[in-house]
């Protein structure tokens, strides 16, 4: 005897198939042959009336008809997005010392970080920047993708290429920049490789380490590519599109908001090159860095 409904159909469904194959083109169903099946299917059986019963009590139907009652499917559970209970942001002085020991430093506790250590899956560590400790401009990105937690280095993959490509138009050295992520570790999305912006108890908890490393660097500007940067720097007002192309403070140091190298990769439109190409044109003449006529007309829509 067969116990599971879905075998017990499969097995059916496969001698209609069979029976088909031979060339038989009608098969009789009885009542209680119809009623079985939808028994197997969790579907109301309906007892016929006896007149009915006496009328026929047999059904002729072509095979190709035949199709028992889907079985019931259960609903699958809905995926649900929970905020993450974060800590306090963290306090702390880093020691005197060279750029690297104070760099090293804020490593051992950017490590040592009980919350920090809640959001690292496997092998993952804490993302600081990476890049010289002597630039004259600090790049700040979003937060860490799957990607980049993975590559150990922010700005890896597609995103990471374009700023190269654009460092590289602008004449900017590896020895003049330094590129940190928004955030030391990777936002956790309903799924494993999905992705989510960070909130913003999350960029509060990550600014000191994010500020640490800037006062460390010590830049003349830092650009903030995008509006996670932007929102964690100076705040959610104005928006980027209404920010970028401006200066702002930051503690002292210039702050320059322009869209991310992704916004680009989403819209590569020579508008969107454009608006992006003219802050750092901004950022070369702050930095003091020669421009030619030629990158002055890159992009240009006219």
């Amino acid at each position: 005897m067969i116990d599971d409904p879905a075998e017990a159909l499969d097995i059916l469904l496969e001698e209609l198939k069979r029976q088909k194959a031979a060339g038989l083109r009608r098969v009789s169903v009885s009542d209680e042959a119809v009623a079985t099946l939808k028994a197997l299917a969790g579907a109301p059986v309906v007892t016929p009336a006896p007149a009915a019963v006496a009328k026929s009590s047999t059904v002729s139907a072509p095979i190709a008809a035949v199709r028992p009652p889907p079985l019931p499917v259960a609903p699958k559970p809905a995926v649900v997005a929970t905020t993450p209970v974060i800590a306090d942001a963290p306090i702390f002085t880093l020691p005197a010392g060279t750029k690297a020991e104070r760099m090293q430093a804020l490593r051992q506790l950017v490590d040592a970080c009980v919350e920090t250590k809640k959001h690292l899956t496997g092998s993952h560590r804490a993302l600081l920047g990476h890049g010289s400790l002597d630039a004259k401009v600090v790049f700040v990105g979003e937060a860490p993708s799957l990607e980049e937690m993975e590559a150990g280095q922010a700005f890896a993959g597609a995103s990471g290429e374009l700023l190269q490509k654009i460092l590289g138009a602008a004449a900017i050295s590896p020895a003049n920049y330094y590129l940190a992520p928004v955030m030391v570790w990777r936002p956790e999305p309903p799924t494993h490789y999905g992705k989510r912006p960070p909130t913003a108890r999350e960029l509060a908890f990550n600014l000191p380490y994010l500020r640490a490393q800037i006062d460390v660097v010590a830049p003349r500007i830092v650009v903030a590519l995008g509006a996670q940067a932007f929102e964690a720097l100076h705040g959610r007002t104005p928006s980027i599109t209404q920010a970028r192309g401006q200066w702002f403070d930051l503690s002292g140091v210039p702050l320059m908001p322009t869209y991310h190298p992704n916004y680009l990769l989403h819209n590569p439109s020579a508008s969107a090159k454009r608006a992006v190409w003219e802050d750092f044109l901004l950022a070369m003449e702050k930095l003091g860095l020669p421009i030619s006529e030629k990158q002055r007309g890159f992009f240009a829509t006219n």
